[in-house]
């Protein structure tokens, strides 16, 4: 998620215009979408979230804003902090505890709704910060990855399939046709006969998904469940693995959030925090949150390592994944070589079209094309690196052969 935004806002509210203020916020053009390269990114937000949050007691030394010459939003320290220092604290009550962690978006969105419609005031209260989300039409996941040809873009059935099913599950919730219990469908919201249920729409909806998959944390609750928790402000740090400079914790005694420096920071940095070590595959963050890194060296796709899949678990971004035996680093080196060369585009191709077509291109075909060819070259990369340990080894090989030769004939 590399990474991840208003002018005033203000009308007489009736019931629902009060209860649709998180919907209104949708289709607002002044937000930050949660993007690693700068395509479709937006305005920062206005002072009115900063001014909220500090009214309500929060702790704030960040400002959301630029991060690179490319125009990258994140978020910049406004003072210098040193190592182990607070660097934001917001309090419990600017926080949403949405629902149970395990939970796909689309049911988490049902819960969001629910609470939304079936509390105005506590809604309106919270107008700053939705509308400091993305607007419609600026976030991308799997919950809502429903046009074929860029599925198609992916040139992997894998990945194609996996973000068919889940989109296919957020209409389904949505709809009223997935298998679990009824409340969590959005359906039961009008069976409740909810003010304002009628008026959302799927575009609404599955946007809400979305946001419920990508912009929560996990955190527990005071019953130890853990929870989706919307933290304002947080969610829109940029992802950063190996060099990542804060954490985000919870005090368990007040509930507030609290974001402390693990390095120092100087007045202007970048301030960068590791949603987990999964996002430092390329096909995991961009199926789940929609961005990708360029590593340096680049790291493979965890569907290309031995045993990875898009289920997570990859953890800690280092090379244990290669062997060293000769014959499984020749084993290895063939199934990446057919994996390589099976794409219907080569790398070469890929920067072709990104360098010749690429202002013609949507904002999301553009990530998925980039994706791609940043898989390829990890592969060929790996493939390179493969066959230099394939010599090394051999030369161990021998030497080892040589070695028990001579103990024999001693």
């Amino acid at each position: 998620m590399a990474s991840w935004n208003v002018n005033g806002w203000a009308k007489p509210v009736g019931t629902i215009t009060i209860a649709f203020s998180f919907l209104s916020c949708f289709s607002s053009n002044d937000v930050l979408a949660k993007e690693a390269v700068a395509i479709n990114e937006h305005p920062t937000p206005s002072a009115d979230l900063y001014t909220w949050l500090e009214a309500k007691g929060a702790t704030v030394n960040i400002v959301v804003g630029p991060v690179n010459e490319g125009g990258l939003r994140g978020t910049v320290a406004t003072k210098d902090i040193a190592s182990g220092d607070l660097i934001c604290q917001i309090p419990h009550s600017v926080t949403v505890d949405v629902g149970d962690h395990s939970l796909p978006g689309a049911e988490l969105a049902v819960q969001l709704f629910r609470r939304q419609l079936t509390d105005p005031k506590w809604n309106a209260s919270f107008e700053p910060y939705w509308k400091s989300l993305p607007a419609m039409g600026t976030l991308h996941s799997k919950e809502i990855w429903e046009n074929p040809k860029h599925r198609e873009l992916l040139q992997n059935d894998y990945l194609a399939r996996y973000a068919e099913v889940n989109t296919n599950w957020t209409r389904d919730v949505f709809a009223g046709n997935a298998s679990l219990d009824p409340g969590r469908m959005f359906p039961a919201l009008l069976a409740e006969k909810l003010p304002g249920a009628d008026k959302v729409t799927f575009e609404d909806f599955k946007h809400a998904a979305s946001l419920m998959a990508t912009y929560t944390f996990v955190f527990p609750n005071k019953e130890g469940t853990y929870m989706r928790v919307l933290l304002p402000l947080f969610d829109l740090i940029n992802h950063k693995g190996t060099g990542a400079n804060t954490y985000v914790g919870k005090d368990a005694a007040t509930g507030s959030y609290h974001l402390i420096a693990t390095k120092d920071i100087k007045k202007g940095e970048e301030v960068t925090h590791c949603y987990n070590w999964d996002n430092e595959r390329n096909d995991y963050s961009l199926i789940h949150y929609f961005f990708i890194q360029k590593l340096d060296p680049p790291r493979l796709c965890a569907i290309d390592l031995p045993s990875g899949s898009l289920d997570g678990g990859f953890t800690e971004p280092d090379d244990r994944y290669l062997p060293h035996e000769k014959g499984a680093i020749q084993e290895l080196i063939a199934e990446l070589e057919a994996r390589l060369s099976g794409f219907p585009t080569t790398e070469e191709e890929d920067e072709e079209i990104l360098a010749k077509e690429g202002g013609k291109l949507d904002w999301i075909s553009h990530r998925v094309i980039d994706f791609r060819r940043e898989r390829k070259t990890s592969l060929r990369l790996a493939i390179e690196r493969l066959k230099e340990r394939e010599k090394i080894a051999y030369s161990l090989l021998s030497s080892t052969t040589k070695a028990s030769a001579g103990k024999e004939e001693l």
